[in-house]
């Protein structure tokens, strides 16, 4: 994440599935500003924040499980 193959950016957008990036907010100690940045590249790409760190999923888990949810129900 902090310095990945340019290569592997530059395939970000062949991606055409709705992507989630989920991020942990200013606690988390990678660059919000890159998942950020990765996010976006998607060209169906959304990105949540619940701003409890890096392991949103076991710090967070039922915010973690609301957002996946609703990414999963909800229309294309």
């Amino acid at each position: 994440m902090n310095a990945p193959d340019p290569a592997w950016w530059a395939e970000i957008p062949q991606v055409d599935a709705p992507t989630l990036v989920i991020a942990g907010g200013m606690d988390s100690h990678l660059p919000q500003d890159k998942i950020a940045d990765m996010a976006a590249r998607f060209p169906a790409g959304r990105l949540a924040t619940i701003p409890v760190g890096h392991r949103v999923h076991t710090v967070q888990p039922a915010g973690f499980g609301e957002v996946v949810r609703a990414f999963l129900t909800a229309s294309p």
